[in-house]
């Protein structure tokens, strides 16, 4: 018994000390698992604030949309809309309807405006879905999330991500409100084919604004962003309506309709307004290539815009994005013609050979149209419009001419003595048949493009006005060159290399009295904040306005008789115009095997008091045997075919002519400045001396060893008796080494009353020179004598 008592007694002790060991572990048990926990906490925060540290930088433009910019043209209509990659509207808030805020909410994120950045009664029962389904199998985004994660991130669902995608989302929370957070959301969200934003949405599925869509139309767009191409009503137009179904019940579900309203909205077919779109409509709507017909002056505005003061060390796709409206000097129906002309003429030798053109407004200098080339692609293509090309003889007018009439007041009917050959500093130049025209006037010279009467011209003005004279006169209409001016330039070779932009707006001075007005392409831009920025042009007095109207009223004779372009002015439109031509050098005759009558380079410009065009024809490589050059006239005239398509098309028939200024005496052919007499002037108005037989092949230029300009051949045809002969002269120089230019010249008698006049005066219907001596002469009579064959 004493036994049994003190069994008791030691079981008694132990039971006491059990329930402590118990209680002990079951505390140690507790308190690991409470540090355990505190350490995931810890190790989460760390973790958390790791990945919120490698989020993407929080900053206000990256919250910004990519906006599309509206091109207006000059009488502000609407144009054509650039998206810069994604296609885009923007609506602000307030213009949005309450009927798709109700959708958006009751569909994405029904107690937006009651939580923060998370929604953690949503969010902790995706995280049960997920524990259940797999990571990401059920998701708890807020708008807020939404627009961090188009802003800022991927769609890519990992912890990393979704770390940061909390973090950014408290960020915005506290720098915007719910409806600019709202409005964000509206405006960046996916709507499948390339849509971004709600009100492209609507005109692109309904073609109707945001406020004009009825409720199941509505309900589609609300429910579509969720799975945009699985729900795009074009692919699957059964699980579209299902989709709007959806919506409209979780919109009564919550409130915001009545079970009328949504019985009524789901009995509505949401494609009774749809746009109907064919695959290839479609696929053209995700693509961010504007209107072919506008791409040239688009890349035109581009090159404009980036150098506007206001818009400095902003990059181009940031200025393009931001929703600009840009008001343009672009003539729609002129843009159009003149790419379509470009698109599909006739007068394409091959598919090597490219073509640019500028017309601009000859009063203000506007920039209504503009062709880069032949289809055109903006960012593709080189814009052959604003590059430079060799000139050839275009620009005698202002080279040679102006500057003369200008500071020693030259009547048109100024005498020059052409020779056979003349010599310059050592350089021997010629006509390209060899032989001199007797005493010509200066309009003849010009309209035939004789080379030694412009040459005699630069010369007279350097001795009378100062070597800088000339190089003055080409800087007032923007045509700058580095060094002296030379024979070579004056023929246009060497440094005699500027745009099709560029020539139009320097002759558009000479049909605007002598005022430059540079070629424009904008006229204002207003941001999307309503801000306007108007765009200044440099506008100056050039040359007087004698020298204007005159050197006008002989460049008419380009298209008259024995003129450059006869036969290619426009029937009821005052017209004035220069053409030119250009060569190679003798190397690439020789490498190549060019025939001798091939040109590289082919112009002209031309003004009347509507509009002012330039035109230049080249080819963007080289091949033997002349494949891709111009040979002879009937090729080399193919920019006054385009001139002519064009210049036809667009002008308005009004009989509007230049007006002649006080400052100017005189008629027709023989102008003079008033007040200021001539005492070198002659009558002699005829095309050559010479016989026309005796000219064929009566010149060659295997002697010469220098790189010249020269003009092009005149075409003599007997109109008296309706036959037309073709008289060309080819004559070839062996030792050239530079490119060189030149012009043909097409000629037909005028009249039957003068067919004797014209028979004794062929011999020189052509006119450009060449020359013979030293290796530092320009390249270009060569070229006007590879003209002349052709005719």
């Amino acid at each position: 018994m004493s036994q049994s008592k003190a069994s008791n007694s030691k079981n008694n002790k132990e039971q006491p000390k059990k329930k402590r060991n118990i209680k002990r572990t079951i505390i140690k048990v507790f308190g690991i698992l409470v540090l355990a926990f505190l350490a995931m906490v810890i190790v989460g925060v760390l973790v958390f604030a790791y990945y919120a540290w490698k989020a993407p930088a929080f900053n206000e433009s990256a919250l910004k949309d990519q906006l599309p910019t509206k091109i207006y043209d000059k009488n502000n209509e609407l144009v054509t809309t650039l998206y810069m990659g994604q296609k885009r509207e923007h609506v602000k808030f307030d213009e949005v309807p309450d009927t798709l805020k109700d959708a958006v909410l009751a569909t994405e994120d029904n107690r937006f405006y009651d939580h923060g950045a998370l929604d953690y009664k949503r969010l902790s029962g995706a995280v049960m879905k997920n524990f259940t389904g797999g990571f990401g199998s059920q998701g708890a985004s807020t708008l807020t999330q939404q627009v961090v994660k188009r802003s800022f991130l991927t769609d890519k669902k990992s912890i990393e991500r979704k770390a940061q995608e909390a973090y950014l989302s408290y960020r915005l929370e506290q720098e915007y409100s719910k409806d600019e957070i709202f409005e964000m959301y509206l405006n960046k969200i996916y709507y499948s084919d390339g849509i971004y934003g709600s009100q492209t949405a609507s005109k692109y599925y309904f073609n109707k604004k945001l406020k004009d869509l009825n409720l199941a139309e509505t309900a589609y767009l609300a429910g579509l962003p969720q799975v945009p191409n699985q729900y795009n009503i074009y692919d699957n137009p059964e699980g579209a309506e299902k989709r709007k179904d959806t919506v409209l019940y979780l919109m009564e579900r919550h409130g915001r309709i009545s079970k009328k309203e949504m019985k009524e909205a789901q009995d509505t077919p949401i494609d009774k307004n749809l746009v109907q779109r064919t695959v290839e409509e479609r696929n053209d709507a995700m693509t961010d290539t504007p209107d072919n017909e506008y791409a040239s002056y688009i890349n035109y505005v581009k090159q404009e815009i980036t150098e506007n003061k206001a818009f400095k060390g902003q990059s181009l796709n940031d200025i393009m994005t931001s929703g600009l409206k840009i008001y343009t000097n672009m003539d729609k129906n002129v843009q159009k013609t003149l790419q379509d002309s470009v698109d599909n003429g006739t007068f394409y030798k091959n598919k090597d050979q490219i073509t640019g053109s500028s017309i601009v407004d000859t009063k203000t200098g506007g920039l209504v149209g503009i062709s880069g080339g032949k289809e055109y692609k903006d960012v593709v293509d080189r814009n052959q419009a604003t590059d430079i090309h060799p000139t050839g003889s275009s620009l005698k007018p202002i080279l040679a001419y102006g500057p003369a009439i200008e500071n020693m007041q030259y009547a048109t009917n100024h005498k020059f003595q052409d020779e056979s050959e003349y010599n310059v500093n050592g350089s021997i130049f010629k006509n390209y048949d060899g032989k001199g025209h007797g005493s010509v006037t200066m309009a003849d010279a010009l309209a035939r493009s004789y080379n030694i009467p412009a040459l005699k011209s630069w010369q007279e003005t350097n001795q009378n006005a100062g070597e800088k004279a000339v190089k003055d006169f080409a800087s007032k209409v923007n045509l700058n060159y580095k060094d002296q001016i030379g024979p070579s330039e004056v023929l246009g070779g060497s440094q005699s290399e500027f745009s099709p932009t560029q020539l139009a707006s320097a002759f558009a001075s000479m049909g605007n009295g002598g005022t430059y007005n540079e070629p424009k392409s904008i006229r204002k831009v207003v941001t999307q904040d309503d801000e306007t920025i108007k765009f200044s042009s440099d506008s100056h007095k050039a040359m007087e306005d004698y020298t204007a109207y005159m050197l006008t009223e002989m460049l008419k004779g380009t298209f008259e008789a024995y003129g450059s372009a006869y036969g290619y002015g426009i029937s009821g439109v005052n017209v004035a115009a220069k053409t030119g031509t250009g060569t190679y050098g003798d190397e690439v005759y020789s490498e190549y095997q060019l025939p001798e009558n091939a040109a590289k380079d082919v112009w002209i410009t031309g003004y009347s008091p509507q509009y002012t065009m330039s035109v230049w024809m080249g080819f963007n490589k080289v091949k033997e045997y002349g494949e891709n050059s111009f040979l002879g006239h009937d090729e080399q005239i193919k920019p006054q075919i385009l001139f002519n398509e064009v210049m036809s098309e667009i002008s308005s028939y009004d009989g509007s002519d230049f007006e002649k200024p006080d400052s100017v005496t005189g008629s027709g052919k023989s102008l003079s400045v008033a007040g200021n007499e001539d005492n070198q002037t002659t009558s002699n108005s005829a095309p050559s001396t010479g016989n026309t037989d005796n000219q064929q092949n009566s010149y060659n230029f295997s002697g010469n060893n220098n790189n010249v300009t020269t003009n092009e051949p005149q075409t003599n045809s007997n109109s008296s008796n309706a036959q037309s002969t073709t008289q060309s002269t080819t004559q070839q120089q062996s030792a050239n080494t530079e490119n060189v230019t030149t012009e043909e010249q097409t000629t037909e008698s005028p009249t039957s009353e003068s067919s004797n006049e014209q028979s004794s005066s062929s011999d020189s219907n052509s006119s450009d020179s060449s020359s013979s001596s030293n290796s530092s002469s320009s390249n270009a009579a060569r070229e006007a004598a590879k003209e002349a064959e052709d005719e």
